[in-house]
């Protein structure tokens, strides 16, 4: 189902039974839209290159893998292009898009 923001909305399809986790299927259009609706004061989204960064603000960053210092101590969650040219979020940020 293709709608007006460069998103499709899909069910995932793993082994021969259809998933009811929902993932969001993104286009640059899309991942835009996304990074302006989403900015919030505990988090904040941008482009590194071809990959989308999803930024939460959480002190433990700094001592987890997946820290990154951005004016203070927050996780990452990188979303990174597929061969499609498409980024697949996971459903819990759908919210930014209602």
């Amino acid at each position: 189902m293709s709608c007006g923001y460069g998103f499709i909305r899909h069910k995932i399809k793993s082994g021969g039974h259809t998933d009811r986790k929902r993932m969001l299927t993104l286009t640059s259009l899309g991942v835009d839209v996304f990074i302006n609706k989403s900015k919030t004061k505990n988090q904040e989204s941008f482009w590194n290159n071809y990959d989308l960064i999803i930024w939460s603000k959480n002190s433990s960053g700094y001592s987890d893998k997946r820290g990154m210092f951005l004016k203070e101590w927050g996780m990452a969650e990188i979303i990174p292009v597929n061969e499609q040219g498409l980024w697949k979020l996971p459903k819990r940020y759908v919210k930014y898009f209602k």
